[in-house]
C-alpha cells in the first residue's frame, strides 16, 4: 500500500473507535428510555432546553427548571445504577474525539495508527534495530550513520551501502527503515534474493502480476533492498524488472536504499549499463563503504 492508502486505512480505524463510542452511548440511552420515569424526565428537560434556546418564557424560571430536571436525572441514574459518564461518548482520544484531526492538523492518535500500519506492512526484519540502539564504535561508520539519517529526513537522495560481510550494512538499512516509518513514510524492506524471486514469479504469471508487483514497489515512499548481488540473474527478468523499478522511482523522486557486499567494479561487471548508470550516479545517490570487523561475531549484531 502507498502512504495515502495507509492513511485512509488508519482513518477508518480511528473512525470506527468513534462510531463504537457513540453507539455505546446510544445503546445506554435506549435502555434508559425503557424506564418511564427517565423517558418523561428526558422529554421535559429537552422541552425546557428548547424553550430557553428560543427565548420562550421567563429565562430565570427556565434555568431553574432545567437545573431541577438535571438533578432529577442524576438521582434517577443513581437509582438505576448507571454511571453519568455513560451518557456521553467515551472517546479514546480526548484531543480530537476520535476524528483524527485537531486544530486543522493530523492528531497524534491518527499519526500513531498510521505509523503502526506503516511498520506492520514494511517487512522490516527487526524493530529494535534503530539509530538510537546502535552499538557502532567505528568513527567512519558513525559518520555514515549520521549522513543516512539526514538523508532519511531530507528525502533528497538514494543510498548505496557497500562493505565486507558483517560490517553492519543490514543493521543500518533496518535502522533507516524504522526511522522512516517514524517519519510517517511508507516503507518496504526486501532482500535482493526474495525480490528477484518475486520478479520471476510475476514474469511467469503474466502482465497483470508484473504490473501489480511494479506498482507496489514504486508506490511506497521508501524502498529498501538488502544484499544486492546475492540474487541469481535471470535472463530477460532480473535486469528488466530492476531497471523499471529504479527508473520509475527516479522519475518520481522516490528514494531507494541498497546494501551490497559487491565492490563498485563488481556492480559494473554484473549489471547492464542502464542499471549501473542509475545506481552509481553520485549526483542522486550517496555511496558509502562501511568498515570494521565482522559484527556478527559479537552477540546481538548482524550484517
Amino acid at each position: 500500500m502507498n502512504k495515502q492508502q495507509l492513511l485512509q486505512q488508519a482513518k477508518r480505524i480511528v473512525d470506527n473507535r468513534r462510531y463504537a463510542a457513540e453507539e455505546q452511548t446510544e445503546n445506554t440511552l435506549e435502555q434508559l428510555r425503557q424506564n418511564d420515569e427517565w423517558r418523561i424526565a428526558e422529554q421535559r428537560l429537552r422541552s425546557a432546553q428548547v424553550d430557553l434556546a428560543m427565548n420562550i418564557g421567563d429565562v430565570k424560571e427556565l434555568k431553574n427548571t432545567i437545573a431541577a430536571l438535571e438533578k432529577e436525572q442524576a438521582e434517577l441514574l443513581g437509582k438505576l445504577g448507571v454511571d453519568p459518564s455513560e451518557l456521553t461518548p467515551q472517546y479514546s482520544c480526548k484531543l480530537c474525539n476520535d476524528t483524527g484531526y485537531f486544530n486543522g492538523q493530523m492528531c497524534e492518535c491518527l499519526q500513531t495508527e498510521l505509523r503502526r500500519l506503516i511498520i506492520a506492512g514494511s517487512n522490516v526484519p527487526n524493530k529494535e534495530f534503530t539509530f538510537e540502539n546502535s552499538a557502532e564504535t567505528v568513527k567512519h561508520n558513525i559518520a555514515i550513520y549520521k549522513k543516512v539519517k539526514q538523508i532519511c529526513d531530507s528525502g533528497d537522495k538514494n543510498i548505496l551501502l557497500t562493505g565486507q560481510v558483517g560490517t553492519g550494512k543490514t543493521y543500518l538499512l533496518t535502522a533507516a527503515a524504522n526511522y522512516a516509518a517514524q517519519l510517517n513514510k511508507s516503507t518496504l524492506f526486501v532482500t535482493s534474493y526474495s525480490l528477484n524471486a518475486d520478479f520471476l514469479n510475476a514474469y511467469l504469471d503474466g502482465q497483470e502480476s508484473s504490473s501489480a508487483l511494479l506498482d507496489n514497489l514504486i508506490d511506497v515512499d521508501l524502498l529498501l533492498i538488502d544484499d544486492l548481488g546475492t540474487e541469481r540473474l535471470v535472463n530477460n527478468v532480473t535486469a528488466n524488472f530492476l531497471f523499471n523499478v529504479l527508473n520509475e522511482r527516479l522519475l518520481l523522486h522516490k528514494q531507494i536504499f541498497f546494501t551490497t557486499n559487491l565492490q563498485l567494479k563488481d556492480i559494473q561487471d554484473r549489471y547492464d549499463e542502464r542499471i549501473v548508470s542509475r545506481l552509481l550516479d553520485q549526483s542522486r545517490t550517496f555511496i558509502a563503504q562501511l568498515t570494521g570487523n565482522d559484527k556478527r561475531l559479537s552477540k546481538g549484531c548482524v550484517q
